[in-house]
């Protein structure tokens, strides 16, 4: 067999040069989808068996090689069962052991199902469960861990066990492109699993697809920075090894990020895939004097991509092209976008792009009716190539597929998420429809946020969610973590935010973090995300304490308002996360004190406990203060505002009183 080749696409003219034609690559064409992913593979390894398939630190392994390491562990798990479509555990890791075991798996005709060791007990338990699962994989280190989530009913079987006494031949029975593939779970709104089906056709389509956009051949040498238990990792391991190419595993978790640049360097890596956030960390460690002549394309999704990471690209690779995919689990990659050193682009978050073959994209209102150009709605996909469904979940399914399947059996997937399509075709993802948040009664969608955050200089990442104060209403939280190890202060990053959003999308509260954290799909884990503490917030000024009367309960006020332990007499009261209802709240707390007050303007123009108490003096009755301070200082200390609006009222009717026996 000799692999097709073209100098063209469909999707060229929206690339730059370095994929215009001229450049020849490996084409996939429609008649390899009518077979299934280990014939497809059979096919590459005929082609050149001394061709390197993997390569992990510094062994290197042929086609032909992996094909025998995946013929033996398919022949062990025949002899143990010999049903098709029977589902397979793997605890999956960025090894040449886990790539083998996952054609291994394929090629026995059954169904892969990852295991990480991210997974807590209760997930991987449930996976397990949900798919009856019978047979688990894993390495020798692997062995503990996955014993600690199986029962007496699981056959564990160690890779390093299945060896030269099983036959290295080809198995000889074939499985349909329509039987099932795998099944890879993500979150659910439930806050269970969902397990996401997919068969043989669908991932050959997706090979199909992005590799003849992106002009895959077997020259390039691809990096895995992810184990395969994640969508986006298992599809990259497929686009290289049904392509012909070579693949890079990775453990980003062993290496240091500075070490990346050496070793795309080293191996003469020619894409580099990766999430947006790795690599956004990755090119903010390069200095600029390091060189990819050998690099040709940079492909990243998993998140939004913003215009400071376009900027980072065209710094440091000036000769490669920049891919930006949208995808899902359940449909794949069905966007792309192309940039390169030339690309003009906004400073916000870019369009996820255009069309690949097959995957039409419909932006639908609530009742799933198409709207028109420029309007907001949710995006969904119609193809003959989006997943069968949810595992164990027909209910699930029913919910997110429109209708039944057309003439050319294209249905319609509900993606979840927001977007428009511009008129050019060009698609616009504002986020997902379950992120809009609520707060003081604005609807707002979380992305939104997050973007501005990542356009102040320092701020490596960001997300926001809502947190309910000690009142029950929401206040927007920001998670931040630092680009160079120093933050912004919340003045600075208050100031910058005013640039582009109104008052009522400002975050209440900021919250500076190591890293986000992040669920097994690499996505940010917003369920995780910390509450915010009672702590004062780290500001640009030391802590002055109260030294006046007026001073310490204000600042009192103030603290149990905004539910924090500590107030400075100096500072900003936007800054410890005020806003206008929180504001109204200390003055009407003021209010229930003296017969005097402060106007909400005021107020803002004050901006300190100091300043407030200042002000507030200036306009008391000559006949008050003095006492009613005398009486603050002596018993504020220890009570509640609440006590001490009871003990004022107490001493202003014995003062009225007095004063009106003295009249007589």
């Amino acid at each position: 067999m000799v692999l097709e080749t073209d100098k063209k696409s469909s999707f060229v003219s929206r690339a730059p040069s370095r994929l215009m034609p001229g450049n020849p690559f490996t084409k996939f064409t429609r008649s390899y989808l009518e077979q299934s992913i280990a014939s497809r593979f059979e096919q590459i390894v005929d082609c050149d068996p001394s061709r390197i398939a993997v390569k992990v630190a510094d062994h290197a392994v042929t086609y032909g090689r992996l094909n025998k390491m995946a013929n033996r562990i398919a022949h062990a798990l025949r002899s143990g069962s010999r049903a098709s479509n029977e589902p397979v555990a793997l605890l999956a890791k960025n090894d040449l052991a886990t790539i083998a075991a996952i054609l291994g798996i394929i090629k026995a005709g059954k169904i892969y199902v990852p295991l990480d060791s991210s997974f807590s007990p209760a997930w991987a338990k449930f996976i397990l469960q949900d798919t009856n699962t019978k047979i688990v994989l894993t390495g020798s280190d692997g062995l503990g861990l996955a014993k600690s989530w199986l029962t007496s009913a699981h056959i564990v079987i160690d890779l390093a066990s299945v060896g030269a006494g099983w036959s290295q031949a080809n198995p000889e029975d074939r499985v349909s492109p329509d039987a099932l593939a795998q099944i890879l779970y993500t979150s659910g709104t439930t806050g269970q699993p969902k397990g996401v089906m997919d068969n043989h056709r669908n991932m050959l389509h997706y090979v199909m697809r992005l590799g003849n956009a992106s002009h895959i051949s077997p020259q390039d040498r691809i990096t895995l920075v992810r184990p395969p238990s994640s969508a986006g990792a298992l599809s990259n391991l497929y686009l290289a090894l049904l392509s012909g190419s070579a693949i890079f595993p990775v453990d980003l978790k062993q290496v240091e990020l500075t070490a990346i640049a050496a070793w795309l360097q080293r191996e003469k890596i020619t894409i580099f895939h990766a999430g947006a956030t790795v690599f956004r960390h990755f090119a903010q460690q390069l200095t600029g004097a390091e060189q990819f002549p050998d690099l040709r394309l940079i492909r990243i999704g998993s998140g939004q991509v913003f215009g400071q990471d376009v900027e980072l690209f065209k710094r440091h690779f000036p000769d490669a092209l920049l891919l930006h995919v949208l995808s899902s689990t359940e449909t794949n990659t069905y966007r792309v976008h192309f940039f390169n050193k030339n690309s003009q682009v906004p400073g916000g978050a870019l369009p996820v792009g255009y069309e690949v073959e097959d995957m039409e994209v419909l932006i639908l209102d609530d009742s799933g009716n198409p709207l028109a150009v420029n309007e907001i709605g949710e995006i969904a996909v119609r193809s003959a190539y989006i997943f069968p469904g949810y595992w164990n979940n027909s209910a699930l399914t029913d919910a997110v597929i429109v209708g039944d399947a057309d003439g050319h059996g294209r249905r319609i997937f509900r993606t979840g998420d927001l977007g428009r399509l511009q008129p050019d075709g060009c698609l616009e993802y504002l986020g997902r429809k379950d992120f809009q948040l609520k707060i003081r009664g604005h609807r707002i969608q979380a992305e939104e946020v997050e973007l501005a955050l990542l356009r102040i200089p320092g701020i490596s990442q960001a997300a926001v969610a809502a947190h309910k104060d000690a009142d029950g209403d929401d206040r927007l939280v920001a998670y931040v973590t630092p680009a160079n190890k120093v933050i912004p202060t919340i003045s600075q990053m208050r100031d910058a935010l005013k640039q582009w959003l109104p008052d009522y999308m400002m975050p209440s509260k900021f919250i500076t973090l190591e890293s986000l954290p992040q669920n097994s799909n690499g996505k940010v884990n917003r369920q995780t995300l910390p509450a915010p503490e009672l702590d004062r917030p780290k500001l640009g000024n030391r802590l002055s304490a109260p030294i006046t009367p007026m001073e310490s309960l204000l600042a009192k006020i103030w603290s149990e308002v905004l539910g924090i332990n500590s107030v400075g007499i100096h500072d900003s009261f936007f800054d410890l996360g005020g806003d206008s209802i929180i504001a109204m709240k200390i003055i009407s707390a003021m209010g229930r004190i003296f017969t005097w007050n402060l106007t909400l303007a005021e107020f803002y123009d004050a901006g300190t406990v100091a300043q407030a108490a200042q002000l507030l003096g200036q306009k008391a009755p000559s006949a008050e203060p003095a006492e009613k301070l005398a009486a603050l200082y002596l018993q504020v200390d220890g009570m509640s505002s609440a006590e001490v609006e009871t003990m004022l009222a107490e001493e202003r009717n014995k003062r009225r009183r007095e004063e009106k026996n003295h009249s007589f």
